[in-house]
């Protein structure tokens, strides 16, 4: 661990407020043989300016380049990278003082290590260790977190991966560059429970600037469907399947004044998954036919209901 060198890629568009905060904490990090790799996208709001500051370092890259979009800076930033690891930070969030340290401790024999980030709360009743193809289950149910950053890669991985960066399609992008680089992982990935990355929330981010339609979760689930394709076995594809997409309609119903539309191909597939699978799922089948508010809070009360009875009788032993 000690010799491992980590190129840290940070894509920055127009984060001004927040830049100068996230380089101090990489460069402040108790690990310190790495490199930051500084990616202005076309900023316009002067986050060039904070950026140079830095870039005669020896242990700073700055590269700038016209404005492409987040995918194609990160991109950019991991060919450039020299480390036998990488890290994504985005520029308006940080890392903990100890983030990149905790996360090596627990690398070896791994290409791929989960860190938790201050909001995050998936990973807390998680084992230490996953295999790769419970990953890859885990990560295209939406069990997983799917964010690119709080997380190491091998850089190897990127390397053998042409798909890492072939999917620009906000705001799910990361999800299918990390299932991409899941799906050609052949080891165990390794899991820190414990906070290393400060994620900051901003409405004015792109993540919050976009409102979807079940077009666009059908295409998303469908590309997913393709890069697991021969990665998991029939039953657990399935199982993901329905999954990933009864998590996007809930949050199209949540962003879609609870809009159903139980016609559309992406229902119809649903419903032919559920069916396919000789599953009852009957929380899923109440979520399909929610039509308005009131109905929702019913679906969340008996969601709630559910777990709270399996629980139990996970804690009982029974």
């Amino acid at each position: 661990m000690d010799q491992a060198f980590v190129s840290i890629v940070v894509p920055v568009y127009n984060t001004a407020e927040y830049v100068e905060e996230c380089i101090q904490s990489i460069l402040s990090q108790s690990y310190k043989n790495i490199e930051m790799i500084l990616v202005n996208d076309g900023s316009t709001d002067g986050s060039d300016q904070i950026c140079k500051k830095y870039k005669n370092l020896s242990n700073v890259q700055y590269i700038e380049k016209e404005n492409a979009g987040v995918v194609e800076a990160r991109k950019r930033g991991v060919e450039e990278a020299r480390g036998e690891w990488i890290m994504f930070v985005d520029s308006d969030d940080y890392l903990l003082k100890d983030c990149v340290l905790e996360l090596l401790s627990v690398s070896e024999g791994v290409d791929i290590v989960i860190g938790c980030h201050s909001r995050n709360k998936q990973l807390i009743k998680a084992s230490d260790y996953y295999d790769r193809e419970d990953y890859l289950f885990m990560l295209s149910s939406l069990r997983f977190p799917v964010v690119p950053w709080a997380k190491l890669f091998r850089t190897e991985l990127f390397r053998r991966c042409q798909l890492s960066f072939a999917y620009n399609c906000p705001p799910w992008e990361d999800f299918l560059m990390n299932l991409a680089l899941a799906r050609i992982n052949e080891k165990k990935i390794a899991v820190w429970r414990k906070p290393v990355y400060f994620y900051r929330i901003r409405m004015d981010s792109a993540i919050h600037g976009h409102s979807l339609d079940l077009d666009y979760y059908h295409s998303i689930s469908k590309v997913a469907d393709t890069i697991v394709a021969d990665g998991l076995s029939q039953d657990k594809k399935r199982q993901a399947g329905i999954e990933l997409r009864m998590k996007y309609y809930k949050i199209y119903l949540k962003k879609n004044g609870f809009q159903r539309n139980k016609h559309h191909p992406f229902v119809k597939e649903i419903i032919h998954l559920m069916n396919e699978n000789r599953a009852i799922r009957l929380r899923d089948r109440l979520l399909l036919s929610v039509s308005n508010k009131r109905d929702f809070k019913m679906y969340l009360f008996l969601n709630k209901f559910i777990n709270r009875i399996k629980n139990f009788y996970s804690c009982e032993g029974y």
